[in-house]
């Protein structure tokens, strides 16, 4: 796996690996939590792994190890409370010295929440939404995250997202839920599903824009997130089609990469108004969390990049993924002229508006090729379920979202229903 770059933009420490034996997971836990017989916690999917599950049983023989997999996608307050008496009950009121996370988003911010929770009082719905009783004030042990999916980004951020006990999806930001490290396994992901990845690899794509087009950009997350981005449109298409066939290749371990560098800009920023919409589609849906995200993309694509300051950063990425596919092109089909390629290239790009417009355009027909849904009948959702208006009406609640507020272009509520009831036409 290449060079991260992106680390040195990242208070967590990134470590990209080809793989991870019993060895190296004990070196891990030794260097983290500076003991060898302080007991750890695993917080996993309940999904096997076969190239971390041999690493895991040689842990558990060298070190008192607890093992939950009480993992749900968006996370529940009360899986979290559940995971925190069980820590406790299980090391008779001793800290342990490193919590550690393996899986997707849901395993690795509930693992985040865990280790909060642990050193902390109250439940965690005390520290969920705007009206939150509680602020988080003391960190948790040492935590390491592992992720085994191509998008979340979540094993380097600031950020949880967690369900409370009425079904509101919330984010919660707290510099003390930063990772200590992040391990980037390639075989952690060399056997993903092509359903799995091309989800999560759409949610980086998304972290990635939101960050671009954020009220909160800085030069460091713009640049953070533009290599992020044509990484990321450059590598998805082709590791989902080698997943698709079966086919295990370098692809994917590149994607993890490009996913994990999206999560350090958008660490930077936080998200925005593709987010804030998801939420909706996962609580009253319960779609997948990039599957939500994909979903509003071209809608909140398409608000952003009528500001000329947006749209020039996306016609900066838009210029360079061309470039990189006119490329790969010259490689592949010499017969074209050179002077024939530059000249159809100069055309399409040259202004800012048509290159914005062609990178629209691109991650559309990505999303299609993906094979995620456009509209709300693609969810099986429509009129016959409920009317119109009332589907509309639902996001009203996404007003009060701090992601919403980030967004380059404040969307109000009337805004909002047009843009929700153009996905169900």
């Amino acid at each position: 796996m290449a060079t991260l770059l992106s680390s040195l933009a990242s208070p967590t420490r990134i470590l990209a690996l080809e793989a991870l034996d019993g060895e190296g997971l004990a070196a891990v836990a030794l260097y983290l939590s500076a003991s060898t017989s302080s007991p750890i916690v695993v917080v996993r999917d309940p999904r096997p792994f076969s190239a971390l599950d041999p690493a895991l049983a040689d842990l558990a023989s060298r070190r008192p190890v607890v093992i939950l997999d009480r993992v749900v996608p968006n996370p529940r307050s009360e899986d979290i409370g559940a995971m925190v008496e069980a820590t406790r009950l299980a090391f008779g009121g001793q800290a342990p010295g490193l919590v550690i996370g393996i899986g997707g988003g849901s395993a690795l911010d509930s693992a985040k929440a865990l280790a909060l929770m642990l050193a902390n009082p109250g439940d965690l719905d005390d520290y969920l939404g705007l009206r939150a009783s509680r602020k988080p004030e003391a960190k948790g042990p040492k935590l390491a995250l592992i992720p085994t999916t191509t998008g979340t980004g979540s094993e380097v951020t600031r950020f949880g997202v967690y369900t409370d006990r009425a079904g509101r999806k919330y984010t919660l930001a707290s510099p003390l839920l930063q990772p200590d490290a992040a391990l980037l396994v390639a075989t952690a992901v060399a056997d993903i599903p092509p359903a799995l990845l091309a989800a999560t690899a759409y949610d980086a794509i998304t972290h990635a824009l939101e960050t671009l087009w954020n009220r909160n950009a800085t030069p460091v997350s713009d640049s953070l997130a533009h290599a992020a981005l044509v990484e990321l449109l450059r590598l998805a298409g082709p590791a989902y089609e080698a997943r698709r066939g079966g086919r295990i290749d370098g692809h994917t371990a590149a994607l993890l990469a490009a996913a994990c560098s999206a999560g350090v800009a958008f660490n930077v920023t936080g998200t925005a108004a593709i987010h804030a919409l998801s939420f909706v589609l996962s609580e009253e849906w319960h779609q997948p969390h990039g599957v939500a995200c994909a979903f509003f993309t071209d809608s909140v694509y398409s608000i952003n990049s009528a500001l000329p300051a947006i749209r020039a950063k996306l016609a900066r990425v838009a210029r360079e993924v061309a470039r990189d596919a006119a490329h790969d092109d010259a490689r592949s089909k010499p017969e074209d002229s050179a002077a024939k390629r530059s000249a159809a290239g100069e055309e399409a790009f040259s202004d800012d508006i048509r290159a914005a417009a062609w990178l629209g355009e691109k991650l559309v027909a990505l999303r299609r090729s993906l094979g995620l849904a456009s509209t709300f009948s693609d969810l099986g959702v429509g009129a016959a379920e409920l009317p119109e208006s009332r589907i509309a009406s639902l996001f009203d609640k996404v007003q009060d979202d701090q992601k919403l507020k980030n967004n380059a272009v404040l969307i109000d509520a009337q805004s909002m229903r047009a843009l929700v009831a153009a996905k169900l036409q």
